[in-house]
Formats: structure tokens, C-alpha cells, sequence
């Protein structure tokens, strides 16, 4: 019948829309071709790098030569990298040319006659580029920037070497490294190991610096930056510490890598393991395409970690510092061998930072760190994809330096340590670097020096968690007292989707507390889709806690009694249990839940609860909710009055719009919270609120942090009146983060798609890094089919992978936004045919119904 075909359709779309909504985002197309490290026929171990780097003239030209010994039973030829560099001669150690070929991106060079296994081998190649499209960069002067100092810096990872020097750019392979680099008086060349010496160069008014590092590493890891930096000296015993920076910037340098030193003897003390190189330096650099490099002995550095004193209240710059540190041992020392197992070099650094803050911080900031870095994993498994850690399939390296390597990779290891222990974790990790040194290894490698440590198969944990399982547990917990049999009975459910994710084997702590403070420690161990747990305890326990300090890599759901859940919001002794149940609380209505979240905001001496207390409190949205925030606009910890102020804008208020304004004129302390309470501001949409946000436009300082603030508050408030004021500060005249801050506002304006695309079009010239990553990854949100086009020409016109790789992802959030508004077309198109057959249904029964005067 056709009402029955109707409904038929109805439920096919509904369903459809379900199990589209249901499927993970692939990581990789289907076809992606698996990805392994390349041959080694020769293996290279000594590079020796000669160069002349004009900064100005933005090129580099000299000569590298290789020593090495051949593998294979026969070589008649040897194999480099070189992408877009002019081989200019190839010759051998006797002197002699040989002949080459080369066809823009790999470099064939004949050997004089076949060579055998164990051979000695020695080539040397003139080359010269200019402009390199990647791996050295050169930051200079411009009508915008006058006053900007001329200097240089490479970067290697992930395979970019390639671009400025022949090499094997693989991390496969080792070799030691010795740099001669000429460069213009008035300026240090910086590279890694010891300085041997500083003598003039062959033309006048040169210099050259003579570094040499004793160990290998592979190619990504060699360095070289120039300029006119100055170098503050640490400590010299027992190898020197240092950092170097443009003039002027020494005192941010010191707020930023003052106690790296402590990090060092941390590390070495937690490790077993001393720090491998001749020395430990860190140079700040412009325009930096990430945070920072681990190069060995030579870490680099972005220069937006430099801060003022200002800044320093409630920013800094020690997780990007621990993390490189820690690469010196998990990256450098010991090396991934293919990026498929990056997580080895990428996911220890991670946790490494958590580790340095749990050294130096309280225990509830080390474990709010980490729960900040799981967040950072979900968002990245529900938002674009999910994957295992270990993956051979990918298009570019670069694309597995993701939240699956870095963050998910981290919480990988925190579990494992708590699994293990402290005692066999660090003594394995010892094992596992000492038996590896200066060699590259894969995930198994890891597995069994941990295993042969403990006596214990970690099978089952690096399957689940590691090689081939993806995703994480979403758990249930529920339970209640029993009077009668005087126990605890303790409910725990996975209820991922099993066709998603695996059916983890989960080890749980839990713990109850008791009236007069007791607490009931058991360990469980959770391996179905539901069990329940009878916890025998001597009295009703006042709360438990599942899980109290956050170790597992979860999402949770607490379907616990109210009354537990404020207590525990109250009186949990672990941060992340009162986060839990502030979270849970914060999903409920009712005056006596909001009233218990007021108590904790005003009265927990931990600021990471207090701030994610008013996450909860600006869920509930209601009046009291806005009253008790209100009293708390002013909490005398930066981080958490900054999280009341981003709760505030929850409410489209004339009352919280008022409240902001005062606040946002009255300024802060913080750079950071003033620029929260201007995006607050712009979430009230009040129309009051778009003269006061751009009153505060002038309002510079540390890395245009407020002005950035600023214009997201406007990009909130959605008023088209703001558009053009945004688009001003696209202009390169600008701070980076500023123009970056521009494009992601204008690209908030949905509603005035066609006008924002007129903007940005001519913008897709501009290729520097973080200006096309920042337009990449914000076209996609206006959702138009023209912004395909233009995300199709920054893609072209990229160099880095990750530039293509948000580019290809915001295509595809377009296309499969306009191909859900056909979906939902479709649906409403059934809907309405549905309607009509309802309606000419009930017509043709109306009609068949007797008249009055007809009935008996």
C-alpha cells in the first residue's frame, strides 16, 4: 500500500543516515598502498657536510660526502634523495667523476666498478639549491617586517632533508654527522654536537663553524640554523647547556628554558640512562613549522614560546621543552625505524612531558594533564578518524603525526605503567635504551624488552591497545548498597560499538570511601561487555570510585545516586573523581546539584576542578547556574577564572553580556583571560557587544594573544557589521597567529559564505605554513561548495603534508555536508509525500463514512 511504502522509504533514509553517522571517518583511502622502509644495500656511516648558506641570497651550495660499507653480496650503483636540488658533480675517493643521473627527486650514481659486501665505499656530491621548497628556510626582512632579523633553520622531519642535500631520508639508517658551514660575519651557524673550531672562511668577511657529533642519527635529525643569535650559558659541567636567541630576547628565554637543566637530571635519574651528546642546546627561531625539533644535541624551537613576564602568570613554555628533552633519549638515542611505529619516538616524549609535571607540580595537575591529552585523542577518534597507532597505510609520513601517536600514544604508556609498576617500567625502559642505543627499533622491540624485564606477556595489552586494535572502552558505571548482604554491588559496562572498537580486557581500580575516611582499595579486572562486581565493605561507603585518578583512556558514563555524585564532587580525594562527577552532575538538572558544583567552584584548592566545575555549571545554563559563576568571575587562579569566564558565554544574555563587558574593560592580569572573556563576550550575542570588542582591538601584546581573542569573540557574535574589521588583520603586516586568528573568524561566518570567499580567494598565494594550514583546516566550516576550488589550490600549492592532508579533509567535510543537505532534502521530500498520502487516506475515509440519515 502506498502509506506502508512510504514509511518504508522514511525508515530506509533514517536508517542509512544512522549507520553513515554511526562508521568511522577512514583514516586512509582503501587503496592506500602500505608503506616500508627502503633498502639498504650501502650502509652510510660517516656524512660529512661542507656548505655556504647565503641567508639573504636564500640558497646553499658545498659538497656532502659519504663513507660507508656495502651489505649486499653486489652493488653496482648507489641511491640518494634529492628533491629539486641541482647536482652539479659526483665523485669518489680517489677523486675521479662519476657518471649520475638524476631526475629531480632521486640521485643514481655508477660506482667505478661493482663493489661487494663489506667494501669500503667513499662518494662525494657538489649540489646547490635556491628557495628550497622544504627542509631549510629562510626568514627575512620585508616591506611588513623591516625591522625582522635575517636568519635560517632546517627541519628534517619527516623526510624533508631531501630537499636541501642528497641523503638517505629515511630514519632506517644512522650515520654520524661532521658540518663545516661558511656563513656571513655576524652571524653563528649552530649544528649538532661539539663546536671543534671557528675559523675565516676562504672569501672575506666569512666564517666557519666546524661541528662534529660522535654518535649517529638518522638524516631528519641533522641541523643546521643561522643567524645572529646570542647564546645564554646554563651550566658547562658536566656536558654544557645553553640556549641561543635573537638579541634582546634573552630574559623571555630564560622564563622559557631556565630549567631545563632539572629536566636533564630528572630524566637521566628516572632512566637509569645518561644523556647521550656532546652537548644540550635549544635555539628559538621565526616562523617555526611546529612547536619544536628534536634535533640531537640541537633542539629547535619555536619562537612563540618566548614570553613576557605577563604571559608567564598562567603560560608556559616546559611541556614543549620537556617533550623535545625527552626525544633525546625516545627519538634520537633510540629511533623508530619506520614512521608506521612513530608512537615510539612521538607517544614516550608526550607522556614524558606529563612526567616532568608530575615531578615539579601536584598530583592533581599531573593527572589533569593527561586528561587534557585523552581529550585531545577523542576529539581527533570522533571528529576525523580512527585508527590503530601502528599503521602502514599512509600517503605521506607526516600523516600519522596525529593525536593517535602523540596523545593516544601517551595514555597508552601511562597505562602501562600502571599496569607494570614503577619498577618494571622504568627498569625495563632502561633495558629497552641500552640494548637499543643508536640503532632503530619497532614496536615488538619495546614489547619484548619490557616482557624480558617483567616476566609478564604484554600481548594481549599491545594488541588491544597498540598494533591492531582502534579506538577505546566507553564504560558504564552504575551500583548501589545492599543492606543486607553488607556489600557494595558495582555494575560495569563497555558499551562501544563493538563493530568499532574491540572488547577491551581492562584492569580497574576502585575505591570506596567510607564515613570516617577509610578507604577500600580493590583491583578488578573487567573483560566482558557487563559485569558486576560484590564489593564486601563494613559500612555504606560514603562514594566510590571507579577508576579514581583517571589512569584508563575512557570515556565514561557515572550512573551513580545523586547524593554520591555531590559528595564526591566535594570530598572525592582525587581530582579527576570530583571532575567526574562535577561532568555528571553537570548533565542534570536540579537545585541541589547545581548548589553542590556552587560549593566546589568557590571552595577547591585545585584549580583544574575548579575549572572544569564551571564547564559543568555553564552545561546546566540555568539561572542559579549563571548566579554562582557570577560570584566566582574573579577566583584568584588565572586558569580557573579563565574557564568562569568561558562558562558565561553560555549565556545569550543582556545580564552575562553586561557582566563580560565589565570584566573585558577592566582587563586582567592574564593575557590569557582577558582574551577568554572577549570570546564570551561575542558568545552572549548581544548587540551591545560588537562596539565594546572593537574597542578592544588595539589592546597588543605577547603574541597578539588578547587581539586573537578578540576577533574570535567577534567571529561568535555573528554580526556581518564585523566582517571587513576582520579582514584587516589578514594582512602579512601582521602577527602570524593574528592573520591566523582572522581567517579562522571570517570562516565562522556560515551565513556569509559567498562574501568570506570573495575575502580569502586571493589569500591562497600566500603559502607560508601556518597561514595555509590555518586556511586549510577553517575552509571547510563554511560549508559552500565554491571554498572547494580554493582548498584544491592551497592543496596544489603545498609542501607540507599537513597543509594537503587538512585541505583533503575540509573537501571532504564539504562534500559530505552538501551530500547530507540532499540526505535530509530526500528525507523531508518522504516526509511530505507521507503527509499527503496520510492526508488523501483520510479524505477517501471520510467520504466512505455513513451520514447520519443513512444510519439504522
Amino acid at each position: 500500500m502506498p502509506c506502508e511504502h512510504g514509511f518504508s522509504n522514511l525508515h530506509a533514509v533514517h536508517a542509512a543516515s544512522q549507520q553513515a553517522l554511526r562508521a568511522p571517518k577512514p583514516f586512509q583511502a582503501k587503496d592506500t598502498p602500505l608503506q616500508f622502509a627502503p633498502d639498504l644495500p650501502i650502509a652510510w656511516h660517516e656524512l660529512t657536510l661542507q656548505v655556504q648558506v647565503d641567508v639573504l641570497g636564500q640558497a646553499v651550495h658545498g659538497t656532502v660526502t659519504y663513507e660507508g660499507t656495502v651489505r649486499k653480496t653486489e652493488v653496482t650503483r648507489a641511491r640518494f634523495d634529492a628533491d629539486a636540488i641541482d647536482i652539479l658533480r659526483v665523485f669518489c675517493g680517489d677523486g675521479h667523476n662519476r657518471t649520475f643521473s638524476h631526475d629531480g627527486r632521486t640521485l643514481w650514481v655508477e660506482l667505478a666498478q661493482p663493489a661487494h659486501r663489506g667494501d669500503a665505499i667513499r662518494l662525494s656530491i657538489d649540489f646547490s639549491c635556491k628557495n628550497p621548497r622544504a627542509g631549510f628556510y629562510f626568514i627575512l626582512p620585508d616591506a611588513d617586517h623591516p625591522d625582522r632579523p635575517a636568519h635560517a633553520w632546517t627541519q628534517g622531519q619527516d623526510e624533508d632533508s631531501r630537499f636541501w642535500f642528497p641523503c638517505h631520508d629515511s630514519p632506517n639508517h644512522k650515520q654520524r654527522v661532521h658540518v663545516l658551514a661558511t656563513v656571513p660575519e655576524g652571524m653563528v651557524a649552530l649544528s649538532n654536537g661539539a663546536l671543534r673550531d671557528v675559523y675565516a672562511g676562504s672569501q672575506a668577511g666569512t666564517r666557519i663553524y666546524d661541528w662534529q657529533l660522535s654518535r649517529p642519527i638518522p638524516t631528519y635529525l641533522l641541523t643546521l640554523v643561522v643567524g645572529p643569535f646570542v647564546e645564554v650559558q646554563q651550566r658547562q659541567e658536566p656536558f654544557p647547556v645553553s640556549y641561543w636567541v635573537l638579541p634582546g630576547r634573552e630574559a623571555d628565554g630564560e622564563r622559557a628554558f631556565g630549567r631545563t637543566p632539572q629536566m636533564i637530571d630528572y630524566y637521566q635519574r628516572l632512566l637509569g640512562v645518561p644523556f647521550a651528546y656532546e652537548k644540550y642546546s635549544q635555539v628559538a627561531v621565526g616562523e617555526f613549522v611546529f612547536g619544536g625539533m628534536e634535533n640531537a644535541s640541537m633542539t629547535t624551537q619555536t619562537d612563540l614560546t618566548l614570553h613576557d613576564e605577563r604571559a608567564h602568570i598562567d603560560f608556559s613554555s616546559e611541556p614543549l621543552v620537556s617533550h623535545e628533552l625527552a626525544h633525546q633519549w625516545f627519538g634520537d638515542l633510540v629511533t623508530c625505524r619506520t614512521w608506521a611505529h612513530g608512537w615510539l619516538n612521538e607517544g614516550f616524549a608526550t607522556y614524558f612531558e606529563e612526567l616532568w609535571r608530575e615531578e615539579v607540580e601536584t598530583a592533581d595537575e599531573f593527572d589533569y594533564g593527561r586528561l587534557q591529552a585523552q581529550r585531545t585523542y577523542l576529539a581527533e577518534d570522533e571528529g576525523r578518524y580512527r585508527r590503530s597507532i601502528v599503521t602502514r597505510k599512509y600517503v605521506e609520513p607526516i600523516d600519522v603525526f596525529d593525536a593517535h601517536l602523540y596523545e593516544k600514544g601517551g595514555s597508552v604508556l601511562h597505562m602501562l605503567r600502571r599496569l607494570l609498576g614503577d619498577a618494571t617500567f622504568f627498569g625495563g625502559l632502561k633495558n629497552y635504551l641500552y640494548a637499543h642505543a643508536d640503532s632503530n627499533v619497532e614496536t615488538p622491540d619495546l614489547r619484548r624488552a619490557l616482557e624480558a624485564f617483567g616476566g609478564i606477556d604484554l600481548g594481549r595489552f599491545f594488541q588491544q591497545w597498540v598494533e591492531e586494535g582502534a579506538g577505546h572502552p566507553a564504560l558504564k558505571v552504575a551500583g548501589s548498597w545492599d543492606g543486607d548482604t553488607g556489600q557494595w554491588q558495582l555494575t560495569l559496562e563497555q558499551t562501544q560499538d563493538l563493530e568499532l572498537a574491540p572488547l577491551f580486557w581492562l584492569p580497574v581500580r576502585v575505591v570506596a570511601v567510607l564515613a570516617d575516611g577509610t578507604q577500600v582499595d580493590k583491583s578488578l579486572v573487567l573483560h566482558s561487555v557487563k559485569q558486576t562486581f560484590h564489593i564486601d565493605l563494613p559500612s555504606s561507603p560514603q562514594l566510590v570510585a571507579v577508576d579514581p585518578r583517571g589512569d584508563l583512556l575512557a570515556t565514561w558514563e557515572l550512573s551513580l545516586p545523586e547524593p554520591m555524585l555531590r559528595t564526591m564532587v566535594k570530598q572525592a580525594p582525587w581530582a579527576m573523581t570530583r571532575i567526574a562527577a562535577a561532568q555528571a552532575l553537570g548533565k542534570r538538572d536540579g537545585h541541589a546539584n547545581t548548589a553542590a558544583l556552587g560549593d566546589a567552584l568557590g571552595a577547591d584548592s585545585s584549580w583544574c576542578v575548579a575549572a572544569e566545575v564551571a564547564k559543568a555549571l555553564g552545561k546546566i545554563a540555568t539561572t542559579q547556574a549563571f548566579e554562582l559563576l557570577a560570584l566566582n568571575v574573579h577566583l584568584p587562579h588565572a586558569k580557573a577564572r579563565r574557564s568562569v569566564r568561558t562558562a558565561l558565554g553560555n549565556w545569550q544574555t543582556d545580564e552575562a553580556a553586561k557582566l563580560l563587558t565589565q570584566c573585558l574593560v577592566a582587563g586582567d592580569a592574564s593575557y590569557l583571560v582577558e582574551a577568554e572573556t572577549a570570546i564570551a563576550l561575542g558568545r552572549t550575542r548581544q548587540p551591545a557587544v560588537l562596539d565594546v570588542l572593537r574597542g578592544c582591538l588595539d589592546r597588543q601584546g605577547w603574541n597578539e594573544t588578547v587581539r586573537c581573542g578578540v576577533l574570535d569573540g567577534l567571529a561568535a557574535l555573528r554580526d556581518p557589521q564585523a566582517i571587513d574589521q576582520i579582514a584587516v588583520f589578514l594582512s602579512k603586516e601582521h602577527h602570524t597567529l593574528l592573520r591566523c586568528a582572522a581567517l579562522r573568524s571570517l570562516c565562522a561566518f556560515v551565513a556569509q559564505a559567498p562574501q568570506v570567499l570573495d575575502i580569502l580567494g586571493p589569500w591562497t598565494a600566500d603559502t607560508s605554513f601556518r597561514f595555509a594550514f590555518n586556511l586549510a583546516s577553517n575552509l571547510g566550516n563554511l560549508g559552500d561548495g565554491r571554498a572547494i576550488a580554493l582548498l584544491q589550490t592551497v592543496a596544489e600549492r603545498a609542501v607540507d603534508g599537513r597543509v594537503k592532508r587538512r585541505a583533503q579533509d575540509a573537501i571532504a567535510q564539504i562534500g559530505a555536508g552538501l551530500a547530507a543537505g540532499k540526505q535530509v532534502e530526500a528525507l523531508r521530500q518522504d516526509v511530505d509525500t507521507l503527509r499527503n498520502q496520510m492526508r488523501d487516506l483520510t479524505e477517501r475515509l471520510e467520504r466512505q463514512q455513513p451520514t447520519p440519515a443513512n444510519l439504522p
